[in-house]
């Protein structure tokens, strides 16, 4: 048992709070992290069908040239034995497209690309602030989608896996639509972020079993937390492989402004960020 995490932001005095909590786990093998039981609502409109507006900051909406740059770049140099092959543009899948950031610029970068997206608010935004087709952004749960096996060479989850109530078997449909080759790329929280941990120091030392890991029955509503070990041996099973990872450090807004920067070397020098990135291949038959 790790800890228990309250249904709300639990700030310096967890202990002042009222409402429910749920026991959160880390798995002594791989180092995720998941709630024991598991929340699930009634319906995923409970979380997402709301205002996109509501969800996210303003900052939030405006798209730079340069956005994903780094992290497509990366995808290309990856899929560069599949761009020599194939005269045809290379097809991407953006699962939880929210409102098209990702689906345009992958669009920018010369893929052919596609979109999921479940929730029919950020579904609507996407189409008409991003002008994102509406035939190209199909308005389902990864689960329930339908794909054309091997058609994909590139597949990505961004800030997604986090979120699904079951991400290996995502993941296994994922594959299933990729192609041998290909690569899927996401973007997830990491068991090992230091922040998390200096909280549940502090958390221990006020006498209480709280911790600040995951928000599983509040906003944003993450349900996991991952190491690279996580992705190693969820690959042993589904016949993927961990080809490339990386951490990013925390946002300054998280921390106090005098210590961020000692803060943001310790991070890197540790590989104890905040977002975890990694590239699965799908191994060439």
């Amino acid at each position: 048992m790790l800890g228990l995490r309250l249904n709300q932001r639990q700030g310096w005095k967890p202990r002042l709070k009222g409402g429910h909590a749920v026991t959160l786990r880390r798995c002594r093998h791989c180092g995720l992290t998941y709630p024991d039981p598991l929340p699930i609502p009634g319906s995923i409109e409970d979380h997402y069908a709301v205002s996109p507006e509501t969800y996210w900051t303003e900052d939030y909406f405006s798209v730079s040239d340069d956005y994903l740059r780094e992290e497509l770049c990366c995808t290309q140099r990856l899929l560069a034995e599949q761009l020599d092959a194939f005269a045809s543009p290379l097809k991407a899948l953006d699962i939880g497209a929210a409102i098209g950031k990702g689906m345009r610029a992958m669009a920018m970068a010369g893929f052919d690309v596609w979109g999921l997206e479940p929730s029919p608010t950020f579904r609507q935004k996407a189409i008409e602030r991003l002008a994102i087709p509406a035939d190209r952004l199909q308005l389902a749960a990864v689960e329930d989608a339908c794909w054309p096996a091997n058609h994909f060479d590139y597949i990505t989850f961004g800030a997604v896996l986090e979120h699904l109530y079951d991400p290996a078997l995502c993941l296994e449909r994922a594959l299933h639509w990729l192609k041998p080759g290909g690569v899927i790329h996401a973007e997830v929280p990491s068991s090992d972020y230091l922040l998390h941990r200096l909280l549940n120091g502090y958390y221990r030392l006020l006498g209480t079993s709280f911790v600040a890991n995951l928000s599983p029955m509040h906003s944003p509503y993450h349900l996991y937390e991952f190491t690279p070990q996580s992705f190693t041996a969820l690959g042993h099973k589904l016949g993927f492989v961990l080809e490339l990872h990386s951490w990013h450090p925390a946002s300054g807004r998280f921390v106090p402004r005098a210590i961020y920067p000692l803060l943001y070397r310790w991070m890197k020098a540790t590989n104890s960020g905040m977002q975890l990135t990694v590239w699965l291949r799908k191994p060439r038959l």
